[in-house]
């Protein structure tokens, strides 16, 4: 079992693969990423096509997903939004600038799920969480953790997480096909 913290102010920010936004990588392994993105404007999101993406709106009043085919997908605040990454979709900010936390894997080889409050403990396979909360503590490897706003703990393995706070919890693990 490894735990590693990842202070959200230390993460590099990049822009978008298809340079309409700016994103900052948390973690990513073969086939998987996890990344906070700042949605600043109407804007196209990039073609994942194989991917099944879950993107949960940590901060803002919400926005809009729309798809090439006309579905509208309504994203409101702290309720993960799965989709789909390789439709076209669109985004729309009618009440401003928006910050979510992004989870993507290749669904060939992974699943992924997000929930949202306090730390459980994980399960095999690959478990990031985001802290939600001004302050938070989470322990962990015999240790207290103490996190502020939107800093992130990056676990592989099995571990019970006893803490204070609330969590967005991503985790990933092999695709149940078994590929």
């Amino acid at each position: 079992m490894t735990v590693t913290v990842r202070r959200q102010a230390d993460l590099p920010i990049s822009l978008w693969p298809n340079g309409c936004g700016r994103k900052a990588d948390i973690a990513a392994g073969p086939g998987w990423l996890v990344a906070f993105a700042w949605l600043d404007a109407d804007a196209p999101f990039s073609d994942y096509t194989g991917t099944d993406r879950t993107i949960t709106l940590i901060d803002g009043a919400g926005f809009a997903l729309r798809f090439g085919d006309g579905e509208t997908l309504d994203v409101k605040p702290l309720q993960p939004t799965p989709f789909d990454g390789g439709r076209r979709l669109d985004c729309h900010l009618p009440a401003g600038p928006c910050r979510v936390v992004n989870v993507m894997t290749d669904r060939s080889v992974w699943q992924n799920a997000v929930r949202i409050g306090p730390a459980l403990p994980t399960e095999p396979g690959v478990t990031v969480l985001v802290a939600l909360d001004a302050a938070a503590t989470l322990r962990a490897d015999g240790q207290a953790h103490d996190l502020g706003r939107w800093d992130c703990v990056l676990i592989e393995g099995v571990v019970d997480l006893p803490g204070d706070g609330t969590f967005a919890t991503l985790h990933i693990q092999p695709a149940a096909n078994g590929a």
